[in-house]
């Protein structure tokens, strides 16, 4: 028995087939591989991403070679630097040894000097005590009071006579009246001797005290 809801389903009118869509291009075809492409692709994409990030070897980054490029480069010019004071260091610390040698040379240069100079001064005074023990015993032309302008003594011309000359022992005070003793020597080298109280009267050159 047939109702209303029971059909035949070969009762069923025929309908008609709807063609596929087919794109402007041409039908669509399938890359089963695209996936696994992508999903790779995405993978390392992420490592370098999170490499760049910091989350893997941040040596790796351009940034972390560029400082640390520079970190050596401030690094080998602190050395520099160091090496080049070290240098001026050593080179003011012998050229302080070198000043302080020098300055104890001419300390010692100094101090023979000052013995030199007292040493000359002592040959001074021992040379001027000579000249003066000369001058003391030596009688030149000129009347001379004994005991005062000459010492008493012995004297004997310094150089032999060569012509006639005067000499006299006078009593001092007299004025040349009271005479001792006289000569004319006209060579030889005449000898007088003086006491204190006398003055002599000399024209036959340098007496010296015998």
């Amino acid at each position: 028995m047939t109702t209303q809801h029971d059909f035949d389903a070969s009762q069923r009118p025929p309908t008609a087939a709807i063609p596929p869509t087919a794109s402007p291009a041409g039908p669509r075809r399938k890359h089963r591989w695209a996936w696994p492409v992508a999903a790779a692709f995405a993978f390392f994409l992420g490592i370098g991403v999170g490499a760049a990030g910091g989350s893997g070897d941040p040596t790796a980054s351009e940034e972390y070679v560029r400082v640390a490029a520079e970190r050596d480069d401030l690094r080998d010019a602190v050395e520099t630097a160091e090496e080049r004071a070290d240098d001026a260091t050593s080179a003011a610390t012998e050229k302080e040894a070198a000043l302080e040698a020098r300055a104890d040379e001419l300390d010692a240069l100094s101090g023979e000097l000052d013995s030199r100079q007292g040493d000359l001064e002592a040959r001074e005074a021992a040379v001027t005590a000579t000249e003066n023990q000369i001058a003391a015993t030596q009688i030149k032309n000129g009347v001379w009071t004994v005991g005062v302008d000459i010492e008493p003594g012995t004297y004997r011309t310094a150089e032999p006579v060569t012509s006639m000359c005067y000499w006299a022992i006078l009593r001092s005070g007299t004025n040349g009246s009271d005479i001792v003793d006289n000569d004319l020597p006209e060579g030889g080298f005449p000898t007088v001797t003086l006491s204190t109280g006398q003055d002599f009267d000399n024209s036959c050159g340098v007496w010296s005290k015998q």
